[in-house]
């Protein structure tokens, strides 16, 4: 691994997965990417501007300010403990500038964060870390946060589960678990739907196979959005 994407929004949900960010950059020696992508304000028309900016105007600017300089202070922050970061910061859609990203600096992981899908804000959230898992060009880790009054998890890797589907073969587990078993000596289960519910591990790895047409979807479902809404441990997607 060689590249790693973390989009960053400074909130809760990022803060989380941040710490496995730093789990795969120490491991593995990737340089991290942090990306803050500001979505287009639209200036308020009815506020005065007597000559001047508007105040709306002026608002944002004002916060694409800060969210510079709070990733410049990240970047420091990380790099202070011996990783290798670099930063990009766009102007755009959230969804589209991740996956702008990942592919112009050929990212070999995207790390990013969910929330716990308690709200209609929060469902959004956990409906666009899945658009960008079923778009990128490489795996995508999709970290969750725990509910509120529990405590978060740690960022380790002891355990892997394989979410076994129809598709699956030995050779596609192999392919996409053998690194990972090396890299943090873990344990690896191939677990189906049902065996996963009640699965205690620290990372659930799957693969994401296209749809080719209405039968193919009702004979082999995708799972992907399903097991990211219920999962409380962090789900690693990986692309045929």
């Amino acid at each position: 691994m060689t590249n790693l994407l973390f989009p960053t929004d400074f909130s809760i949900t990022s803060a989380s997965a941040l710490n496995w960010a730093r789990l795969f950059a120490h491991k593995t020696g990737a340089t991290i990417t942090l990306l803050h992508v500001n979505q287009p304000m639209i200036p308020d028309s009815t506020l005065p501007t007597m000559g001047e900016p508007g105040l709306g105007v002026l608002a944002a600017q004002e916060v694409e300010q800060i969210s510079q300089q709070r990733l410049q202070q990240l970047e420091t922050d990380l790099k202070l403990e011996g990783l290798s970061v670099r930063t990009e910061w766009r102007i755009g859609l959230v969804d589209d500038e991740i996956l702008d990203v990942a592919k112009e600096i050929l990212a070999d992981l995207i790390v990013m964060g969910r929330s716990d899908l308690s709200t209609f804000f929060d469902r959004l959230a956990g409906s666009a870390a899945t658009d960008v898992a079923d778009e990128a060009i490489c795996p995508v880790l999709i970290v969750p946060i725990p509910p509120e009054g529990e405590p978060v998890r740690p960022a380790q890797v002891r355990t892997i589960a394989y979410a076994m589907q129809s598709k699956t073969t030995q050779s596609t587990v192999s392919e996409q678990t053998d690194s990972l078993i090396k890299a943090f000596d873990a344990q690896l289960s191939v677990l189906t739907d049902d065996q996963l519910d009640n699965a205690h591990t620290d990372l659930i790895v799957m693969q994401l196979y296209p749809q080719s047409g209405f039968l193919d979807n009702l004979l082999h479902p995708n799972h992907t959005a399903r097991l990211i809404e219920k999962s409380t441990v962090p789900v690693l997607i990986y692309h045929k």
